[in-house]
């Protein structure tokens, strides 16, 4: 994705707001000459006015261009930090792929003496599993045994 720079999104933004200036400040001065009563206001005071409204409307304009510069920083930053984190789980990628390729070169005859190490720690494992099983059922019967002669089961 090309990356834009940000005096060009400034320069988009500002070309924008000038063309909704544009658009809304003649509506705007409309709107308030209709409303206004024939007055004794001079011409001066009259631009004075409406220089003073032109002002405040900039203002506005000024204050949402600049949030939109500041929402654009924003964005900018967090696809670098994304970008970071890729680059990051690229690398991981490709050291997991490394390790996958070492293990699938590991000779068979090796491969199979770690699986008879290994099985033979796990038929202990289940035998010791059995006898604990067992060992449970004997205990809660012995206690069921004993609760019911209390009054208590």
């Amino acid at each position: 994705m090309p990356e834009i720079p940000f005096e060009l999104l400034v320069a988009a933004f500002t070309l924008g707001g000038g063309a909704l200036v544009a658009e809304l400040v003649p509506k705007l001065l409309r709107r308030l000459l209709k409303r206004s009563e024939p007055s004794r206001e001079s011409y001066g005071e009259k631009l004075s006015r409406l220089t003073e409204n032109l002002t405040k409307s900039s203002s506005e304009v000024d204050e949402v261009l600049n949030e939109l510069a500041s929402i654009a920083q924003h964005r900018e930053q967090a696809i670098k930090k994304l970008e970071i984190e890729l680059g990051k789980l690229e690398g991981r990628e490709k050291q997991l792929q490394q390790r996958i390729q070492e293990l699938e070169n590991v000779p068979l005859p090796v491969a199979e003496h770690f699986a008879k190490l290994t099985a033979a720690g796990e038929k202990r494992s289940a035998l010791r599993d059995y006898v604990l099983f067992g060992t449970g059922v004997v205990v809660s019967t012995l206690i069921s045994i004993i609760l019911r002669l209390l009054g208590w089961g």
